[in-house]
């Protein structure tokens, strides 16, 4: 594991939360952004205006400055961020606190806050280190890992490094270090949910990160380990390779999404923590019906609480496949199925892989699952090495809750390099209004809602391409999740249940450097 963001494969994202700070945070309590690193930020029409915060200096001592802020959005431009989708240019302001990103058009403000409130995007320019980088194509950058001569400017600052675990101490030069209650920051390696779930119960951890725990395990955890339940917007869904002779056609997606039991998922594989997706939109399931508004109930459902054997049959026969021996098969007589991937490891994914390949091999597929572990898991679908299998559907944190990050995600999934092979240009679909059709290009469409001012425009856009994934399925939504965060109170001070402070993402990070997360007093 090393500590270069955009270093994507073997980054540690938990030590490198505690120790870069990040420009500004969205606070599911409030629904409200936080600066954090910034001071401030001011949004023109074609302007953007980035201020570092005073005092917010490397673990050298050194200011953080402009120059650190640039070098790293450079770098972002190589490795085609999110952020240069609307970007033209970005530049020192008027002193080397000061950061002005010129858009390429008018920018959506709600789209750029939400761009730089990730929570994986952090302050980590450092100069000394990456400017070497400027000057090399994106693969230098994308395969530097940094594990030597790592400076941040977060609360926290690397001391050690081990097979074990990441130790971390108290950054003297943080901004608000006198408020930070904690000295030693030991962040353990734990390779399952299970001896993370026993860490907690048996008290050799005071925090985890995010970790999936059933009702079951939940409720015999001593009184003193306390959940922190936040919208993940991220889930459980089917993915499927656009290029496969079999899944690659609309209507066998279609009949797979009216076979698949949504409900039956949620409450196998985390009846407290997933919700299912009310209608198959590409939307985040709590913010369908806002933005879908009177058009919500035009969107085909596909049974969220059922499987509809008769709608999926009149499709696969329409397709051209028959039924034999409670096989469904194609022409040659070949039965319709085969290898479903998952992920090792991820117990609710398995739970929930159980419960879709059961409903599909009872209707009439021919499925057998292939577990394997995470790094082949991805690359299988980097290298489109599949023909269907797990996937999630939302690219996860605040951000997707604004529909233009998960609909333009999963046409695209940057996560595996677009190994889906959803192909690009213009769809045809049946249209809203039931009849004829509509034909757009939902790629340029969701991007267009990037530099869009008017909220009409950006609605109607949201529903045009919402209603494409509705109709053509580019990934299957299944079920969104409620993340888990965990904290203890026997030895620590910790917010109370309904604070503020516990609505940023995420509390293990958020609360220390908050002041939020301190010894108790003995």
């Amino acid at each position: 594991m090393h500590l270069n963001p955009m270093a994507t494969q073997n980054y540690d994202w938990t030590a490198g939360n505690h120790i870069f700070e990040r420009f500004a945070a969205y606070n599911f309590s409030t629904q409200e952004f936080e600066l954090a690193g910034l001071s401030d930020w001011s949004f023109d029409d074609e302007q953007v205006t980035l201020t570092l915060r005073d005092g917010l200096t490397w673990d050298t001592g050194d200011d953080v400055t402009a120059g650190d802020v640039i070098t790293q959005f450079k770098l972002m431009e190589k490795t085609e961020a999110t952020l240069w989708d609307f970007t033209e240019s970005v530049a020192e302001g008027d002193d080397d606190k000061t950061v002005v990103l010129t858009l390429s058009r008018p920018s959506n403000p709600e789209i750029m806050k939400h761009t730089l409130a990730n929570g994986d995007l952090r302050i980590h320019g450092y100069q000394p280190v990456f400017e070497e980088f400027l000057d090399k194509d994106a693969a230098a950058i994308q395969q530097f890992e940094w594990t030597d001569d790592v400076h941040g400017n977060g609360p926290f600052t690397l001391d050690s490094k081990n097979d074990q675990a990441w130790t971390l101490t108290r950054n003297e030069h943080f901004y608000d270090a006198d408020n930070v209650g904690v000295d030693t920051y030991e962040l353990l390696s734990r390779q399952e949910n299970t001896a993370l779930q026993q860490g907690l119960m048996g008290g050799e951890l005071d925090v985890v990160t995010s970790l999936f725990t059933p009702p079951k395990i939940v409720d015999s955890f001593p009184d003193h380990v306390e959940e922190v339940q936040l919208p993940a917007n991220w889930g459980y869904g089917v993915i499927f390779n656009h290029e496969d002779e079999d899944f690659g056609d609309r209507q066998v997606r279609q009949a797979i999404a009216h076979v698949i039991n949504r409900q039956q998922v949620a409450d196998n594989a985390g009846p407290r923590t997933k919700n299912p997706a009310p209608k198959v939109t590409g939307i985040a399931p709590a913010d369908q019906e806002s933005w879908l508004g009177d058009a919500y109930d035009s969107f085909e459902s596909y049974g969220p609480n059922a499987t509809q054997s008769d709608a999926a049959a009149a499709l696969l026969r329409e397709a051209g496949y028959s039924k034999s021996g409670g096989t469904w098969r194609d022409g040659n007589g070949d039965a319709l199925g085969g290898s479903y991937l998952t992920p090792a490891g991820w117990t609710d994914w398995t739970t929930a892989t159980n419960t879709v390949v059961d409903q599909l091999n009872s209707f009439g597929f021919e499925f057998e699952i292939n577990s394997v572990p995470t790094s082949d898991f991805y690359g299988a679908y980097s290298e489109s090495n599949f023909a269907i299998g797990a996937f999630y559907w939302l690219p996860g944190g605040a951000r997707s809750s604004f529909p233009y990050f998960p609909l333009r995600w999963q046409l695209t999934i940057p996560d595996v390099g677009g190994g889906h092979n959803f192909s690009d240009g213009e769809h045809t679909v049946p249209a809203m209004d039931g009849s004829g059709e509509t034909t757009l290009n939902p790629l340029e469409e969701i991007q267009s809602v990037a530099t869009m001012q008017d909220e009409a425009a950006v609605t109607e856009t949201v529903q045009r391409v919402a209603w494409h994934n509705n109709q053509n399925l580019p990934v299957l939504g299944l079920v969104a999740k409620q993340d888990q965060s965990w904290l203890t109170s026997d030895e620590w001070d910790v917010p109370s249940s309904d604070a503020d402070a516990r609505g940023v993402k995420w509390p293990s990070h958020w609360l220390p450097k908050q002041g939020e997360l301190r010894p108790a007093e003995q």
